[in-house]
């Protein structure tokens, strides 16, 4: 055939380079051609390297949490180097702030719906404060250290959580929701406690955190891996994100990241609500008074104290009058006093829920007032 009398034409090329081997126009014409083809082979590996994908936040992936969600506590007090995002306006009017690693392409779209996934969970004026991290898995490694998937910082209100799912049994939902409960948690009070460790105040008491914590079931603020499941912090923190697994009517996972002695009861869901939507504040303050006279020599007060927490009572006796003062949780003596003058005792309600007062007239005739300072 004719084309077998024809020299290939890659030959015949590269045969003319052959003979122009000395010339170094031509060494530059060689230098040149790898140089494009090295230039072509990289790009189309860039091309084939596949880029990071930040998750498009779904409410009913917060029911996908099969394994326990390690986190730790950090101290953070600034947004890192190498971050996008900022402050979005929600869907319900507030403002949520949330920055996106730059190894996720930037997508001010997707910021929008982590910030609106966010306002879409139970909360309250806290939202605002927080800032919301979303990294990868290795920069989480590396800031909330080896084995945790997210950390928060209540330094800064902080949360560090991943962009994408940790592993098929757990969901990026689930981790920042769970996270966020840590948040809310910050933002509470369980006064004499810290409410990050021990969980607030009314679902602190529902689930007699408390007594557990005395009798070693619980054990407040261990993050190492063994006690993890025991922390009190990290129930309240679950029992989060099962309260928002059920109010976005998604089927319950089951209860297996931490004890099951924080397995929330339906008045602990109430109490953790409660928590949210109308934070315990401060103590509440009563006054009553009573009269001594010669017959009537004794006074017993009943205290019911459904929240654990500090009880004060102080008594104010008129002149002349010298009392007795015992408090009494059930049969036991937990404090007493003997005084003509203004005198007060208190204790630490943990799982005790009704104290009495008992004031005995030791001498002289008149009234006493007396004022109960409880949680």
């Amino acid at each position: 055939m004719a084309s077998r009398d024809l020299e290939p034409t890659a030959t015949l090329h590269s045969r003319r380079l052959r003979r122009a081997g000395r010339s170094p126009s031509a060494r530059a014409l060689i230098l040149c051609a790898a140089a494009v083809a090295t230039a072509f082979v990289t790009a189309a590996a860039a091309q084939s390297k596949p880029l990071r994908r930040l998750e498009s936040p779904q409410l009913d992936q917060i029911a996908r949490a099969f394994r326990p969600i390690t986190d730790k506590q950090v101290a953070l007090s600034a947004v890192p180097n190498g971050f996008w995002g900022g402050q979005y306006r929600t869907t319900t009017g507030e403002s949520v702030t949330v920055y996106a690693s730059n190894s996720y392409p930037v997508d001010p779209a997707l910021g929008q719906r982590w910030a609106d996934f966010l306002a879409t969970l139970v909360h309250g004026s806290e939202l605002a404060t927080v800032t919301v991290l979303i990294a990868t898995p290795t920069q989480i490694a590396r800031t909330c250290g080896s084995g945790a998937v997210a950390c928060y910082s209540a330094q800064g209100s902080f949360l560090y959580t991943p962009g994408e799912d940790p592993g098929s049994d757990l969901s990026a939902e689930a981790v920042i929701t769970h996270e966020y409960g840590h948040h809310v948690a910050a933002n509470r009070s369980n006064a004499p406690w810290l409410a990050l460790d021990y969980g607030p105040k009314r679902w602190a008491s529902a689930m007699q955190v408390c007594a557990k914590a005395k009798t070693g079931v619980l054990v407040p603020g261990a993050e190492d891996p063994v006690q993890y499941t025991e922390n009190p912090g990290e129930g309240w923190a679950e029992t989060y994100r099962v309260l928002n697994e059920r109010n976005a009517g998604r089927a319950e996972t089951p209860w297996d990241i931490v004890s099951d002695a924080m397995y929330p009861t339906t008045a602990a869901l109430a109490a953790a609500v409660r928590d949210v939507t109308n934070p315990w504040m401060q103590a509440t303050v009563t006054t009553q008074a009573a009269a001594f006279t010669r017959t009537t020599r004794r006074r017993t007060f009943t205290i019911a104290t459904q929240l654990d927490g500090a009880l004060k009572v102080t008594l104010r006796p008129s002149a002349g009058l010298r009392l007795g003062l015992g408090l009494f949780a059930g049969a036991k003596r937990v404090s007493r006093a003997v005084s003509a003058t203004i005198v007060s005792r208190g204790t630490a309600v943990c799982g005790v829920r009704s104290y009495k007062v008992r004031v005995n007239a030791l001498s002289g005739r008149g009234s006493v007032q007396l004022t109960v300072s409880k949680p």
